[in-house]
């Protein structure tokens, strides 16, 4: 969302948001279907993990980008998009595999309650957002369809790059608390399946 602040009033170049966004879409989608690939190489912890990493250093580095340095901004922001692209795929696949470990634990499947409160945290995530983009744009004096002033100019520079950097390194840190890996989901997938084999047909 602060993508096209950053183009019309720090860069300068309001032309250039339908391109800047058409980049971004694409390496998410890129990224997204990259996905299988990445997860035979490294399970899906691990990789979320290193991904959201490289999200917070890449949106680091972003801060520092000069406004006129427009190839460093395209190249940046296709990084970022190429890096977050297997965030969902890997999230909701992860979301999955934790029903799988409530029906083990406690036999009874609650893949509509995992993923109803999934849903909920994403869009309470998102209306939160929303509001922390409208605050701090307006405690730093952002008038809309105007030149924007310093600090105005500076607020959405930290809501593009510093802001995004530190709910990365967030998501790293609560991801380190996910125990199921790769060899658990598998063992407990067979172990599920053996024990509908054992429930008589009708029961």
């Amino acid at each position: 969302s602060v993508g096209t602040f950053y183009i019309k009033y720090y860069v300068g170049r309001e032309d250039l948001i339908g391109t800047f966004t058409a980049i971004y879409m694409i390496s998410l989608a890129v990224g997204a279907a990259s996905t299988p690939l990445l997860t035979r190489w490294m399970d899906k912890r691990r990789l979320l993990m290193v991904l959201m990493t490289l999200v917070a250093l890449l949106s680091l580095l972003f801060y520092f980008v000069p406004k006129d340095a427009l190839w460093a901004v395209y190249v940046l922001q296709a990084a970022i998009g190429l890096c977050l692209g297997p965030k969902s795929p890997l999230v909701f696949s992860m979301y999955a595999d934790t029903a799988d470990y409530s029906e083990w634990r406690h036999g009874r499947r609650a893949t509509a309650m995992v993923f109803s409160a999934a849903a909920f945290a994403q869009k309470l995530g998102g209306a939160f957002a929303g509001a922390m983009i409208g605050w701090m744009l307006a405690s730093m004096g952002y008038v809309a369809n105007q030149t924007q002033s310093a600090e105005s100019e500076m607020g959405i520079v930290i809501l593009n790059t510093l802001i995004p950097a530190l709910f990365a390194l967030l998501a790293v840190w609560v991801v380190r608390f996910y125990s199921l890996d790769e060899q658990q989901v598998l063992s407990i997938n067979d172990e599920l399946r053996a024990r509908k084999s054992t429930i008589p047909v009708g029961a």
